[in-house]
């Protein structure tokens, strides 16, 4: 006989696929070595992640304080890594260990969440009643295919834990059914105290899932109700309130958007069915998002709802074989309206709240809500990211379907949930392929190479102007996010950090005195000045007079030492704040055509900004005045790069009568201004002398067939 301990083949067989292929998928997607700090991916992590990761390895390299979570020298004061989404517990516990280093949290969650993903559909099926094993394994994969989990792989690592969505909706279930046992309700508590140190928007979710058992309880006037539920809510209010206070929830000060907030990221009314990054409806994956997907406010990606074509289809069948069955047993048990109404009640509540206050379905914008004003808004905005609140729901519908299907025989049961898999894999590639495409590299570095190894850069405090959330140019606040992460993995300290919360202590307008006078002897500050895409002027002002100043791409650093630093030039006194007298501008943003431009130069287009290059080489001339001094002179060019997706900069050199007096990155996002030096060994005072752009990386587009390479606003010459 078998012994009550041991496992048949068939379970066995059952726990691998529920395992193995899910960290295979994982692999798949990432990278086997997702989880290791040394992994190619993390040496400069994409968009959030950077944050999270800075945070991370600052947090392992300091002493213990309390709360556990506490991280100084990235802003002006301490602040909880709960605030930069760095995955609370799992920081904890590989600093503890000693690992810290060695691991990235965010890598180890990814890879913990594959199976766990399968293993919580696993769960919820069978708090369902479904015991067909080929049913939950199909179920567990399909969990794996869910689109609005895929989607939060694109960076929001923590939001990855919809496994305590999953766990928590299988515990309603079962306490809906059988009782709030003090087991179901120790394991509420578990799962509230473990979102609590992943992410808080998990909470919102669980508590809503929590509240249909305790309502259920009540309304099945089960034996000794009140107590488990009095006593089970304290315990849960518990799970929460304890590790929040040991993981330094109380430090989260800062705004959060207020009314402003809600409605930005919402829920489209139709988003659970309205095809977003469809495979089936050609919604392929173009480097950047996907084509031809909906996006009124912020829905396309914290509203992003859409259930998979071949959801879709299994809960449309599902729905037909529910109606048809009761309109074969029309009446409905009281006992029945008491054990689900209030898991009913409570998804409703999350679908609700996902769609907020600023209501579309589709491109349709229905009508507003009244938004609440005052502490109840700046509480309430806490979560913003409301669209997602119909993550619970939209994977209780999906379970359903299956168990409705699960009911046919069983072989065309299997068939069914089976081809509904296999579409379900065809129709989110294009989900898995943009995830893939992100992590298939590390991020664009935009910081000097010589911050990242020089030796008169370690040990030293980088101070920001402005600071993160006074910056207004995207490319700066990369730059800031880039810096921040080097400043950390080489010693340094910083005066702002990217969280969720605005941590900046000082109005933006305000100017520290220092700022405008060189570093003291023994001041080892570096000051970052990030200068929106300008050269001279706006926040370079302040730093104007300094001598201490040396250029790079996005701004000047200035600070004692940094002589001979690769990637920065020195920058002489007044050049920041010089008004300079052009003797020759060139626009490109008005017409005519200016008789300056010689070949490789489109016309001005209708309500365009600039005139666009048209080949790999665009020539224009200037007339040198007989006067020009032994400095040369300076040719600033305003400019934006074309790129379709994925975007990429347009790489771009200056050749003066054919050499090469320097070479630029232009971004694609906005306008920027680019300066180029011409020697005097090069100037022709007195002669009219031929530039030329150098454009290798012009390209033609499906939707414009010229040969685009930068548009230009202006070309000014100066002294």
């Amino acid at each position: 006989m078998r012994s009550p301990k041991s496992f048949s083949r068939e379970q066995v067989l059952f726990a691998a696929v529920l395992t193995i292929v899910p960290i295979l998928l994982c692999g798949f997607m990432f990278g086997f070595d997702i989880p290791l700090a040394s992994a190619d991916f993390w040496r400069t992590p994409k968009n959030d992640m950077l944050a999270m990761t800075g945070a991370y390895e600052a947090y392992v390299r300091q002493p213990w304080t309390f709360p556990l979570t506490m991280v100084s020298g990235l802003s002006p004061k301490p602040f909880s890594i709960v605030f930069s989404d760095s995955i609370p517990w799992l920081a904890i516990l590989l600093k503890a260990s000693g690992l810290g280093p060695s691991f990235n949290p965010l890598g180890v969650f990814l890879m913990l969440s594959y199976p766990l993903q399968a293993w919580g559909m696993v769960a919820l099926l069978r708090s369902l009643g479904v015991q067909d094993r080929v049913t939950l394994a199909i179920g567990g994969l399909m969990a794996l295919l869910f689109p609005t989990w895929i989607a939060r792989q694109f960076g929001h690592i923590a939001l990855c834990g919809h496994w305590l969505i999953l766990f928590s909706l299988a515990l309603a279930v079962s306490s809906a059914r059988l009782g709030l046992t003090w087991k179901r309700v120790g394991g509420f508590a578990a799962l509230a105290a473990l979102a609590t140190g992943i992410h808080a928007y998990h909470l919102v979710p669980i508590g809503a899932c929590f509240g249909a058992a305790l309502l259920a309880e009540l309304l099945q006037r089960r034996e000794g109700a009140w107590t488990r539920v009095l006593a089970g809510g304290v315990a849960v209010l518990a799970s929460v309130g304890v590790p929040a206070f040991i993981l330094g929830y109380g430090g989260g000060d800062g705004a959060a958007g207020g009314a402003d907030a809600l409605g930005v990221y919402s829920m489209n009314v139709l988003a659970p069915v309205w095809p977003q990054a469809s495979n089936v409806f050609g919604q392929h994956w173009n480097g950047g998002w996907f084509e031809g997907t909906m996006a009124p406010t912020g829905q396309y990606f914290e509203g992003f709802q859409f259930m998979g074509v071949g959801v879709v289809l299994l809960v449309a069948l599902a729905l037909g074989l529910k109606v048809r069955s009761v309109r074969q047993a029309p009446v409905v048990e009281r006992e029945a309206w008491a054990r689900w109404t209030p898991l009913a009640l409570a998804m409703l509540f999350l679908t609700i709240w996902a769609i907020g206050w600023v209501v579309y379905a589709g491109y349709w914008h229905l009508f507003d809500v009244p938004k609440p004003k005052g502490k109840v808004a700046d509480l309430i905005s806490t979560f913003r990211g409301h669209g997602r609140f119909f993550w619970a729901p939209g994977y209780l519908i999906l379970a359903l379907a299956i168990r409705q299907v699960s009911l046919m025989r069983r072989p065309v049961a299997v068939a069914v949930l089976a081809g509904a898999l296999l579409l379900q894999a065809y129709d989110t590639s294009p989900l898995r392929q943009g995830v893939r495409a992100i992590f298939a590299a590390p991020d664009a570095l935009m910081v000097p190479a010589g911050l990242l190894s020089d030796p008169a850069v370690r040990d030293r405090p980088w101070v920001f102007r402005p600071t993160y959330f006074c910056t207004v140019n995207a490319a700066d606040l990369q730059v800031i996010s880039q810096m921040v992460l080097v400043a950390t993995r080489t010693g340094g300290t910083a005066n702002t950090f990217a969280m969720a919360r605005n941590n900046d202590p000082l109005p933006c307008d305000v100017v520290d005195p220092e700022l405008t006078r060189d570093a003291a002897p023994g001041d080892r500050r570096m000051t970052i000045v990030l200068a929106d895409d300008k050269l001279e002027g706006g926040f370079l002002q302040p730093v104007g007079q300094r001598t201490d100043c040396y250029r790079f791409e996005r701004g000047v650093i200035c600070g004692r030492d940094l002589e001979g630093v690769e990637g920065l030039t020195p920058v002489a006194p007044g050049e920041l704040t010089a008004s300079r007298t052009p003797f020759q501008t060139i626009r490109l943003d008005q017409p005519p055509k200016s008789p300056a431009l010689l070949s490789g130069w489109s016309t001005l287009d209708p309500g365009g900004k600039g005139i666009w290059t048209t080949a790999h080489k665009a020539a224009f001339k200037l007339d040198v005045p007989a006067d020009i001094g032994a400095k040369g002179f300076l040719i600033d060019v305003v400019a934006i790069g074309f790129s379709d997706l994925p975007l990429r900069p347009q790489r771009v050199t200056l050749y003066a009568e054919g050499r090469a007096v320097g070479a630029r990155e232009v971004e694609t996002s906005t306008f920027g201004s680019h300066r180029f030096v011409v020697p005097a060994d090069v100037a022709r005072p007195g002669e009219t002398m031929t530039f030329t752009f150098d454009l290798p990386d012009a390209r033609t587009s499906r939707a414009d067939p010229r040969m685009l390479g930068i548009a230009v606003q202006e070309i000014r010459a100066s002294r």
